[in-house]
């Protein structure tokens, strides 16, 4: 496991790093951190996207809330 004793920061720059040595496909990436496919290409559309920045994690908070009643006017 390539991952012991590696923060998450670290994990994700480890994983991005064997990606850019073009030596495994994406799946064995994938396998080899215990991550889906699927995580493996967001991770590597995020690092494309944003460099250093896209190995932190990012808000889950939504943006506005639609469900929310008006300003009480009074």
């Amino acid at each position: 496991m390539p991952w012991r004793g590696l923060t998450v920061s670290e994990q994700r720059q480890r994983f991005l790093e064997d990606y850019q040595l073009d030596y495994y496909s994406v799946t064995e990436l994938a396998e080899r951190f215990g991550i889906s496919r699927t995580t493996a290409y967001k991770r590597i559309n995020r690092f494309k996207k944003h460099g250093q920045a896209g190995f932190h994690e990012h808000s889950r908070r939504p943006h506005g809330c639609p469900a929310a009643s008006g300003r009480i006017m009074g």
